[in-house]
C-alpha cells in the first residue's frame, strides 16, 4: 500500500512538472521577438507576412536596388503584413520610379502598434487597418491615381498622411474612445484629389487637412467629427478651385478653422455644419 502511494505521488509530481514545463515553454514562445526583412524587385510579386506576439518587426522593400534608381522596379505586387499582439512594427517601402499598380496592406490587432507605408509612382493602393489601443499609422506617397486609407478602431490613435500627386483619394477613419488625431498634408502641384477625415465616438478629436504651396487645383476636402469630446478641425487650402465640406456634431465644444488663400480666378464651394 505504501509503495502504491509513493508510486502515485511520483507520477503526480512528474505530471505536474511536465505541465509546468509546457506552460513555461508556451509563454516563452509567445514572448519571442521576431524580425523579418524582405527585399525584392520586379513584377508580379506576392508577399505575405504573419506575426503573433509582442515587439515583432516586419520590413519589406519592393524595388530596392542598392541605391541605383534606374534599375528600380516594383509593379503589380501584392504585399500584406498581418500582426497580432502588442508593440509590433510593420513597414513596407517602394522607392522613386517604376513602381506602378501595387497593393500594400498592413493589418494590426492589438495595442501600441505602428504601421508605416511609403509608396512612389502611380496607380497604387495602400491600406493600414488597426484595431486596439494607442496605435499609430502613417502613409507617405507621391504619384498619381493612388488610393490610400487608414482605418483605426479602439482607444486613442494617431494617423498621418503625406501626399504628393494628382487624381488620388486619401481617407482616414477613426472610431472609438480616447483621443483621435488625424492629419493629411499635401503640397506642390496636387490637383483633383479627395482628402477625407472621419472621426466618431467619445474623446477629443483633432482633424487637420492641408494643401500647401501653389498651385493646387480642383481638390475636395471632407472633415466629419461626431460624438462626445472636444472637436477641433483645421483646414488650409492654397489657391485654385476647391470644395470644402466640414461637419461637427456632438454635445461638447466644437472649433473649426479654415484658411482659403484664393482671392481671384477660382471657384470655391464651402459648407460648414455645426450641431
Amino acid at each position: 500500500m505504501v509503495v502504491a502511494k509513493v508510486r502515485y505521488s511520483l507520477i503526480s509530481l512528474i505530471s505536474f512538472l511536465i505541465i509546468v514545463i509546457f506552460i513555461l515553454y508556451s509563454i516563452s514562445l509567445e514572448a519571442d521577438t521576431n524580425t523579418i526583412n524582405i527585399q525584392t524587385k520586379g513584377a508580379d510579386s506576392t508577399i505575405s507576412v504573419d506575426q503573433s506576439g509582442s515587439s515583432n518587426t516586419a520590413t519589406i522593400w519592393c524595388g530596392l536596388s542598392n541605391g541605383t534608381y534606374t534599375t528600380h522596379n516594383c509593379s503589380s505586387a501584392t504585399i500584406t503584413i498581418d500582426q497580432h499582439g502588442t508593440s509590433n512594427l510593420a513597414k513596407a517601402y517602394s522607392q522613386v520610379a517604376n513602381h506602378n499598380n501595387n497593393q500594400y496592406t498592413i493589418n494590426q490587432n492589438g495595442n501600441n502598434n505602428t504601421g508605416y507605408l511609403d509608396l512612389d509612382d502611380d496607380s497604387n493602393i495602400a491600406t493600414i487597418t488597426q484595431t486596439g489601443n494607442s496605435n499609430y499609422g502613417e502613409i507617405y506617397m507621391q504619384g498619381d491615381d493612388n488610393v490610400y486609407t487608414i482605418t483605426q478602431t479602439g482607444n486613442s490613435f494617431y494617423a498621418k498622411m503625406r501626399a504628393f500627386g494628382d487624381d488620388s483619394a486619401w481617407t482616414i477613419t477613426q472610431s472609438g474612445t480616447g483621443n483621435h488625431n488625424a492629419y493629411i498634408k499635401s503640397c506642390g502641384n496636387c490637383n483633383n484629389n479627395d482628402a477625407t477625415i472621419t472621426q466618431s465616438g467619445s474623446g477629443a478629436k483633432d482633424g487637420d487637412i492641408e494643401f500647401r504651396n501653389n498651385p493646387s487645383d480642383n481638390n475636395t476636402v471632407n472633415l466629419t467629427q461626431s460624438g462626445d469630446g472636444t472637436h477641433v478641425g483645421n483646414i488650409l487650402v492654397k489657391q485654385g478651385n476647391y470644395t470644402v465640406n466640414a461637419t461637427q456634431s456632438g454635445s461638447t465644444n466644437q472649433t473649426y478653422s479654415v484658411t482659403l488663400d484664393c482671392t481671384s480666378n477660382c471657384n470655391k464651394t464651402i459648407t460648414v455644419n455645426q450641431f
